[in-house]
C-alpha cells in the first residue's frame, strides 16, 4: 500500500507534446535552428528550459538570455494550447478518489511558474491541488533524470518517495522517478515512446490504476 501520489504535468495529466513539439518548431524555425526528431527527443522531452536552451543555443548563455529565450518559446506554446486545454483520460477520476480518501496528491512538473500558474487558471486545478504543494522549475532543481523534483515533491506531502506512485511520461522523467527510489511507478503513454527498457505498468487511461494500491 501506498500513502501518496505525484503527478509529472506535461504528457502525463495533460497530453501536449505535439503542442509542445509545434511550438519549439515555431520558435527554432524563428531563431533559424533545424533539429531533427531525435534530438528533440533527446534535448527536449522533460528537460527544464535552461538545460534545453543550453542543449540547443550553448553553455555561453546568460541567464537573461536563457529567460528571454525561454519565455519566447513558451509564449508560443500557451497561444498554441490555450483553447484545447483538458485533462488525460481517467485523470479527474483519480483525483477525486484520491480526494475523497484523504490521499496526498501532488504535481512535480518542469514547467516554470508562468505556465504552472496559467494551468492553475485555465484548468481550475485548485480543484484538488494546492499552489504551495506543487514542484515546478523555479531554477533550483537539476534537470530529469536527475531526481530532485520527486525528491522535493515526496518531502511537501511529508512523505518518503518509496512510499509514493510516481506517474511519468518522458524517458528522463521515468529515470528520474527510478533515481528518487519511487515506490511505484507507471507509465503514462501519451504519445507513443519506446518504453521497451522499463519493466513499469504502461498505461493510456487513468481509471486503468489500481486503486487498491492506496487503501
Amino acid at each position: 500500500m501506498y500513502k501518496g501520489a505525484i503527478f509529472d504535468f506535461n504528457g502525463t495529466l495533460f497530453w501536449d507534446t505535439a503542442f509542445h513539439d509545434l511550438a519549439f518548431d515555431i520558435f527554432l524555425e524563428k531563431h533559424g535552428v533545424k533539429l531533427t526528431d531525435e534530438e528533440k527527443r533527446v534535448k527536449i522531452h522533460g528537460q527544464t528550459n535552461p538545460d534545453i536552451m543550453r542543449s540547443i543555443f550553448g553553455n555561453q548563455l546568460s541567464q537573461q538570455d536563457i529567460n528571454d529565450l525561454s519565455q519566447d518559446k513558451e509564449l508560443i506554446y500557451r497561444q498554441l494550447c490555450v483553447n484545447d486545454l483538458k485533462f488525460a483520460p481517467g485523470a479527474e477520476d483519480l483525483f477525486d478518489f484520491l480526494q475523497s480518501n484523504g490521499i496526498p496528491f501532488t504535481i512535480a512538473t518542469s514547467s516554470g511558474i508562468e505556465n504552472v500558474s496559467f494551468y492553475f487558471a485555465k484548468m481550475q486545478l485548485d480543484r484538488w491541488f494546492s499552489l504551495d504543494k506543487v514542484v515546478y522549475n523555479n531554477g533550483t532543481f537539476r534537470g530529469k533524470p536527475f531526481p530532485d523534483i520527486f525528491l522535493a515533491a515526496a518531502w511537501k506531502l511529508d512523505l518518503e518517495p518509496k512510499e509514493t506512485v510516481i506517474f511519468e511520461d518522458s524517458v528522463a522523467g521515468i529515470e528520474a522517478a527510478e533515481s528518487a527510489g519511487a515506490g511505484k511507478i507507471y507509465i503514462v503513454n501519451s504519445y507513443g515512446e519506446n518504453y521497451s527498457r522499463f519493466p513499469y505498468v504502461i498505461i493510456t487511461n487513468f481509471n486503468n490504476v489500481d486503486k487498491k494500491l492506496f487503501v
